[in-house]
């Protein structure tokens, strides 16, 4: 039955939700003093432990926290979550306005041998400051834990640790064309295209990290900063491929000068021109969510080495005459990702023919299907 009271005891957001033990749950969400853990042994049933997990000594309000658990009966937790910034009434810690901090628990959360650490390559040496939901976890596999951060004013990179989070090493994906961009303290830039924030990472059964960002364009006057809503493409990197280069257009989806994308090798999503005319006939307004005209990059791993790829993009005939819905597409890869198939338009159903479909969220296990849960807007875009 649908439930009518809530997990915690206390005001909570961002939950993160795991398999704890043999059957159990945990569910981490930001509080007001730090992450609020509850956690049970049976899914669906009985009651709920509570802890508390603070974020570091007069930064203890940690917020939109990632946390997933993996290892033998999925007893150690690993979380991700940033101290609150001066826009959030929080000060700097270590030197970044926004912290990343990471904690480890190997007993299910009722210890954490690591907390709060900020990790090497994500420190004061290397960026002012974080900004939330700009990270995301892979689904572990074996020792092997990989979360991959960044967005449109910092680099993104790929953490992997091969020893259960113990440690990590740091790969850059796409090196950031201006180091040490301070929102705060505005410097004038050229337009660059950059990751916009939105990404998905996987590990497949060779271990290796697969990547899927959406894309987007950038620029700041010394004044203002600004973004391009209507950029379009998801980009893809796994760990045997050259990583991308700090040129202004290196993520450029367009074939500009230095642009180091390739359709169906590392481009390998983007709007679909539904009606074969050879343009993009779309509504001058959309939901624009500071993000591109396709994004929300979800992978997921098959079982036969396939990767599946959903995402919501702008969609062409789709509007109410004045406003462009976002719908969900997929598409898939056979073999590892060496190759792409065909497009799949998940939500063209007449259900959702005046629906804005967005955020989509995929379960790492598949069977006979791909799992996922979004959300959907009537009559209008967001």
């Amino acid at each position: 039955e649908f439930p009518f009271a809530q997990i915690e005891t206390e005001k909570t957001g961002w939950p993160s939700y795991s398999t704890l033990g043999e059957n159990g749950e945990i569910v981490a969400a930001h509080g007001l003093n730090g992450l609020v853990i509850s956690s049970r042994e049976n899914k669906g049933t009985g009651s709920w432990n509570y802890s508390l997990l603070p974020g570091p000594e007069d930064h203890e309000y940690i917020l939109w926290n990632r946390t997933i658990t993996s290892g033998e009966n999925y007893m150690r937790v690993h979380s991700l979550a940033v101290t609150a910034s001066t826009a959030y009434a929080g000060t700097p810690y270590l030197g970044l306005n926004g912290a990343l901090v990471y904690s480890l628990s190997t007993d299910g959360g009722n210890s954490w041998t690591m907390q709060n650490e900020v990790l090497d390559g994500m420190s004061a040496d290397n960026y002012v400051g974080f900004d939330g939901d700009t990270y995301c976890f892979a689904p572990p596999k074996d020792n092997i834990v990989a979360f991959v951060v960044g967005e449109s004013w910092y680099d993104l990179f790929l953490m992997k640790s091969t020893d259960g989070g113990e440690t990590f090493e740091k790969t850059l994906i796409w090196e950031h064309p201006y180091p040490f961009f301070d929102p705060n303290n505005l410097t004038v830039t050229d337009t660059f295209y950059c990751a916009d924030g939105s990404h998905s990472c996987i590990i497949d059964n060779n271990g290796m990290v697969h990547v899927a960002f959406s894309i987007d364009r950038a620029y700041s006057d010394g004044t203002s900063s600004y973004w391009f809503p209507f950029i379009d493409g998801i980009a893809y990197w796994n760990e045997n491929m050259p990583t991308f280069s700090n040129h202004v257009n290196a993520l450029s989806p367009y074939g500009d000068d230095g642009s180091e994308l390739v359709e169906n090798y590392n481009l390998i999503a983007w709007s679909q021109d539904i009606n074969n005319n050879g343009t993009l006939d779309i509504m001058d307004e959309i939901g624009t969510y500071y993000v591109g005209l396709s994004s929300y990059p979800q992978f997921v791993y098959g079982q036969n080495n396939q990767i599946y790829l959903v995402y919501s993009s702008v969609t062409e005939s789709y509007n109410n005459g004045t406003a462009n819905y976002r719908h969900l597409w997929a598409r898939t890869s056979t073999d590892g990702g060496l190759s792409w198939g065909e497009f799949y338009h998940l939500t063209s159903d007449l259900v959702h023919i005046f629906d804005e479909c967005v955020f989509p969220s995929c379960a790492a296990n598949t069977d006979d299907y791909i799992h996922l849960v979004y959300q959907f807007a009537i009559g209008k875009a967001l």
